[in-house]
C-alpha cells in the first residue's frame, strides 16, 4: 500500500502555505508583468498576428510644425482642410489623438473658427468621428470650446490618459483609475465601437498583433488635398479607420513592452498616441487579451507543488524542467490565442516546491550522514566511509539478508592478565592491540562491527562490496597476526607479557541492519554464521593454529595457502580448517 511518512505530509502543507502567501505578492506580480513582456517580444518576432486593414496614422510631426507658420493653436484652417478631405476619402472612423482649442480664436482672426467647425460637420456626415482629449485639472478631460463641442457632440469625445502599471509600463487601456468625472472611454475603444468591436476593463493590450507602426505626415495629405489628389488619400484610407496622432517627440512618453514605432527603432518609450494606435490594432485583430479565470492558475500552482513529493534526482529535475516549460509554453499559446495566464507565480511555487524538497532532502541526508560517521567511524577505511557518506555504498535501514565473511578476534588468556595487572594498564594495551586490528582490518577492505571486550568482529563484503571476501578475511588475519608480532616486540621492551590471539572466520548469509532504539541504533549483523565464526574465535585455544576457519571459506579459496584439515572435531561443530600463516609462524626450535 501507498504509504507518506508524516513529516513529508507536514512539508507538503507547509510548501502549500508558502506558496498561498506568495501568491499575489507585489514581487510575483512584477515577475508575471516581466515574464509577459518576455512573451509578447518573442510572440511579435517570431509569431506576429497581421491585420487585413491596418490603422492608418496621419502624424503630427516636427515637420509640420516647422512649415506651418501659424501657431498650433490657429490650425483651425488646417485641421478643417483635413478633415474635409478626410470625410471624401470615406474613411470607416476617424479618430482625434490631438488636443483640440479649448476656446474660440475668432477675436485674433476673423471666422477662424468656421473653417474648422465646418470640416467636423462634413467628417461627421460621412464617417464616425471620435476626438480624444488628454486629462485637464480637477480630474476631468481638457475641455474643448463650445461652439466645436456642440458640432463633435458630447457622445464623440473620447479620453487619451494612459494608466501604467505598477512597474511604469503600459499594458492596458481601460482601467477605471484612468477614467475622468466624466468617465469618458479610451480613444481606441470609443472608435472601435463604430467598428463593431467592443473592449473589457480588465483587458491587455495585444503587443503582438500588427507590424511597426507606419504614419504619414499631415504635410503630405494636406499636400494632396490642395492638390486635388484626392485618389491617393482615398487609396490611403478608404474603409479603414483613422487616427490623427500628435507624434513630437516632446510629447508626453510611455514604456512599453515593445517597440512600435517605426520612426525610432528600436526605442519602448513612445508618444501616448501610440498606445491608443496598439489597443485599437488589438480591438480589430483578436481583441484584448483577457485574464483567465482564477481558479487555473490556483490548479495549475496546486499541479506545481505536487514536486514535494519524490525524492531528488535527473529524473525529478528533468520533470521540473519539462513542467516549467509546459507552463511557459502553454501560457505563451494561450497568450496567442488572446489569454493571460499569470505563469510566473505558477513557476515560482513550483520552484519552491523543488527546492523546498531538496532542502529537506539533504536536511535528511545530512543526518543519515552524521549517523553513518558515528556508526562506521573507526571501524572502516576512509575510502569505504567516503563511499558510504557519498551514497556509493548503501546500507538498508531495515535490514537486508546478505551472504558475508565474518571474522572475530580476541586475546588469549585476557582475563587472567587483567586479574594480575591495573584497569588503567589493560585499556592501553587493548586500545594498542585494537588499533592494530583496525588497520589490518580496513587495509585488506574490511569493516569492524563490534569491540566486545578483548575481542573484535569485523566483516568483508558489508558494507563495501568485495569480490573474493574470504580472501581478503585470510589477508587480514595474516596482517593481524604480523602487526601483534611487531606489538609484542614492543611490549617485551616495556616488560610487557607478549600478547597471543586467535582468529575465528566463517562466511554465510546473515541479516544486516539497524540495531537498537530510536535514541540510539547501531549497524550490526545477526545470524547463525555469526555464532559459527565466534565459536571457532574460541577454539583457536584448543589447536596448534592462530587461525581457524571453516570448510566454506577454505573452499572459497582452493584449500590453498597451507590450510590444515582439522575435520569435525565433535557432532555439533563445523568441518575446521587451521592455518598458520608462514610469515608469521615461529622457527622450528621454537614451536
Amino acid at each position: 500500500m501507498f504509504h507518506l511518512s508524516r513529516d513529508i505530509l507536514i512539508g507538503f502543507v507547509l510548501v502549500c502555505a508558502a506558496s498561498w502567501g506568495l501568491m499575489g505578492t507585489r514581487a510575483l506580480r512584477f515577475a508575471d508583468q516581466s515574464l509577459y513582456d518576455a512573451q509578447v517580444r518573442w510572440l511579435r518576432t517570431n509569431a506576429p498576428t497581421p491585420l487585413a486593414q491596418d490603422v492608418v496614422v496621419i502624424g503630427l510631426d516636427e515637420a509640420a510644425y516647422e512649415t506651418i507658420p501659424e501657431p498650433t493653436a490657429l490650425w483651425h484652417s488646417h485641421l478643417g482642410a483635413l478633415l474635409a478631405g478626410l470625410s471624401a476619402a470615406q474613411p470607416a472612423v476617424v479618430g482625434m489623438a490631438t488636443p483640440l482649442p479649448v476656446r474660440s480664436y475668432d477675436f485674433m482672426v476673423k471666422d477662424i473658427d468656421s473653417t474648422l467647425l465646418a470640416g467636423v460637420y462634413r467628417m461627421r456626415g460621412a464617417a464616425p468621428l471620435v476626438v480624444g482629449q488628454p486629462p485637464g485639472v480637477g480630474g476631468k478631460l481638457r475641455p474643448i470650446a463650445p461652439d466645436l463641442l456642440t458640432a463633435i457632440g458630447k457622445g464623440a469625445v473620447a479620453s487619451l490618459a494612459i494608466c501604467e502599471d505598477a512597474d511604469g509600463t503600459v499594458r492596458r487601456i481601460n482601467q477605471r483609475r484612468c477614467r475622468s468625472d466624466e468617465n469618458q472611454e479610451p480613444l481606441a475603444l470609443a472608435m472601435a465601437k463604430h467598428l463593431g468591436r467592443q473592449g473589457s476593463l480588465t483587458g491587455m493590450i495585444d503587443y503582438s498583433v500588427g507590424g511597426p507602426i507606419e504614419y504619414t505626415p499631415i504635410g503630405t495629405v494636406l499636400d494632396w488635398i490642395h492638390a486635388g489628389e484626392d485618389d491617393k488619400l482615398r487609396a490611403l484610407v478608404k474603409g479603414r479607420a483613422v487616427v490623427v496622432a500628435n507624434l513630437l517627440p516632446t510629447e508626453t512618453r510611455h514604456r512599453l513592452p515593445v517597440p512600435l514605432a517605426a520612426w525610432e527603432p528600436g526605442s519602448r518609450t513612445e508618444p501616448g498616441a501610440v498606445v491608443h494606435i496598439q489597443a485599437l490594432r488589438s480591438l480589430l485583430g483578436r481583441g484584448l487579451i483577457e485574464r483567465v479565470p482564477a481558479s487555473l492558475p490556483l490548479l495549475l500552482a496546486g499541479i506545481g507543488t505536487l514536486l514535494w513529493f519524490g525524492r531528488g534526482g535527473w529524473p525529478k529535475a528533468l520533470a521540473l524542467a519539462g513542467i516549467i516549460g509546459g507552463f511557459v509554453a502553454g501560457s505563451t499559446f494561450a497568450l496567442w490565442h488572446g489569454s493571460y495566464l499569470p505563469v510566473a507565480n505558477i513557476v515560482i511555487v513550483t520552484l519552491l516546491a523543488f527546492a523546498a524538497r531538496q532542502a529537506w532532502d539533504f536536511a535528511r541526508r545530512f543526518r543519515e550522514m552524521q549517523a553513518l560517521r558515528a556508526m562506521f567511524a573507526g571501524h572502516v577505511s576512509p575510502q569505504v566511509m567516503r563511499a558510504l557518506l557519498g551514497g556509493e555504498l548503501q546500507v538498508e535501514q531495515n535490514g537486508q539478508r546478505q551472504n558475508v565473511t565474518l571474522l572475530f578476534a580476541g586475546i588469549r588468556g585476557f582475563a587472567a592478565r587483567a586479574a594480575q595487572s591495573t584497569p588503567e594498564a589493560m585499556i592501553s594495551l587493548l586500545n594498542r592491540f585494537h588499533a592494530a586490528a583496525a588497520l589490518a582490518i580496513q587495509n585488506s577492505g574490511g569493516a569492524i562491527d563490534k569491540y566486545v571486550g578483548d575481542g573484535l568482529m569485523a566483516t568483508f563484503g558489508l558494507p563495501q562490496p568485495l569480490p573474493a571476501p574470504q580472501r581478503n578475511a585470510l589477508e587480514a588475519a595474516q596482517d593481524l597476526l604480523l602487526r601483534v608480532d611487531r606489538l609484542n616486540l614492543e611490549l617485551a621492551a616495556e616488560g610487557i607479557e607478549a600478547l597471543r590471539i586467535g582468529i575465528g572466520i566463517h562466511c554465510g548469509e546473515v541479516l544486516a541492519g539497524y540495531v537498537g532504539s530510536k535514541r540510539r541504533r547501531e549497524f550490526s549483523v545477526i545470524g547463525d554464521a555469526v555464532g559459527v565464526a565466534s565459536r571457532l574465535e574460541a577454539m583457536t585455544k584448543d589447536y596448534g593454529h592462530p587461525v581457524l576457519c571453516s570448510d566454506e571459506v577454505a573452499a572459497a579459496v582452493g584449500f590453498a595457502g597451507g590450510l590444515t584439515d582439522l575435520g569435525t572435531p565433535t557432532p555439533d561443530s563445523p568441518h575446521i580448517w587451521g592455518w598458520t600463516p608462514p610469515l608469521t609462524a615461529p622457527p622450528e626450535g621454537a614451536r
